[in-house]
């Protein structure tokens, strides 16, 4: 179930605008730092409606701590 971050009362307000629209349940979760816990239909909802940044899906891009280069360039 992805975790979508809440930066803004305006964000937060645009998702549940999306959420109602696609159906289903979700959970907010957070006080200081607030996630909806949504599933993957709803993301991607959230994610063509631009309320979340898509993750990076390019070719070849490399995260983690195995990902950096080791030694001099």
């Amino acid at each position: 179930m992805p975790a979508v971050p809440i930066t803004s009362d305006k964000q937060y307000e645009k998702a549940l605008e999306v959420l109602d629209r696609v159906g289903g349940t979700f959970q907010g979760i957070g006080f200081e730092e607030k996630f909806l816990l949504v599933s993957p239909r709803q993301y991607q909802a959230l994610v063509e409606a631009g309320v979340v940044n898509p993750p990076d899906t390019a070719k070849g891009a490399k995260r983690g701590k195995r990902a950096r280069k080791n030694g001099k360039s």
